[in-house]
């Protein structure tokens, strides 16, 4: 089965100068209230303040580029990329807009604009960001040698970079490499220890090698940062029922309201949204 890629989507509101010259005080006000909305994930009130701001400097990219960070968290992604859009129109020399594009591009499975996106973004500002990004836009459109050397051109760039080890996990052991998966999956954990998707990979993954005393610690630690992912408590009740624990296994399935069981198919196993965090 082939693994959708995690994106490492992250709130750019740092790129973000509200006090330079060129921006209305008032606009550059409501640009702040908008940040400060955005961290607190007040979407609403920071489209108000985004579009306040607007209102001031209509042709000042930041605030279509808030606008789009607080779509984009709502899941509208179509009317997240035509603000980034108008952004990048804007000040097209600024990689943090195309970067945010191939975000969203590849959110719509648009994975060839979604590259094309990230490129520009390297060509602008070379970081480990990007080159994970276009790595996952490579492997949608089923190219695993190029994705994997775009992992190997962010870890260059940045050797602590925790998704990108993940991916690399994920074409191992899509290459049926189950040890070296597990291993780039632990070197995620070491280099991000706050990022949940890497305790759900690796719990898998020893869950697979029939190490379910070492899986089940793991999926519990993802399952606490993502109690609604279907996905995690598939895998720990797997694991504790492997481990012998029965009883402890269907505690954990009459927590949730999926509808497979134990014995059936295992569910999808998409790298997305429902595990990855957003960080600031």
């Amino acid at each position: 089965m082939r693994r959708g890629w995690f994106i490492a989507f992250i709130l750019l509101t740092a790129g973000c100068n509200v006090e330079e010259p060129s921006l209305p005080a008032g606009a550059a006000e409501h640009l702040q209230d908008a940040i400060t909305a955005l961290r607190s994930h007040a979407i609403q009130e920071a489209l108000a303040h985004a579009d306040s701001a607007l209102l001031l400097a209509p042709e000042h990219p930041y605030g279509h580029f808030v606008k789009g960070q607080a779509y984009y968290l709502l899941a509208d992604f179509a009317a997240a990329r035509w603000a980034w859009e108008k952004a990048s129109a804007l000040e097209p020399a600024y990689f943090a807009w195309w970067q945010s594009l191939g975000d969203v591009a590849f959110r719509q499975a648009d994975f060839a604009a979604s590259l094309k996106y990230y490129e520009r973004a390297l060509r602008l500002s070379p970081d480990a960001i990007s080159w994970h990004g276009a790595a996952g836009a490579y492997w949608e459109m089923s190219q695993p040698l190029e994705a994997r050397r775009a992992c190997e051109q962010a870890l260059a760039l940045d050797s602590t970079y925790a998704p990108a080890y993940l991916s690399l996990s994920m074409i191992a052991e899509h290459e049926g490499e189950l040890h070296e998966a597990l291993r780039l999956a632990h070197r995620a954990i070491d280099f991000g220890p706050e990022y949940t998707p890497s305790f759900l990979v690796a719990g898998r993954l020893h869950r697979l090698l029939e190490k379910p005393l070492e899986a089940i610690p793991l999926l519990q630690k993802a399952l606490e940062a993502a109690p609604g992912s279907s996905e995690i408590r598939y895998n720990l009740a797997q694991a504790l029922q492997q481990a012998g624990l029965s009883d402890e296994a269907a505690r954990v399935w009459e927590a949730t309201n999926v509808h497979f069981s134990l014995r059936g198919s295992e569910p999808e196993r998409t790298l997305n949204s429902e595990t990855q965090p957003y960080r600031y």
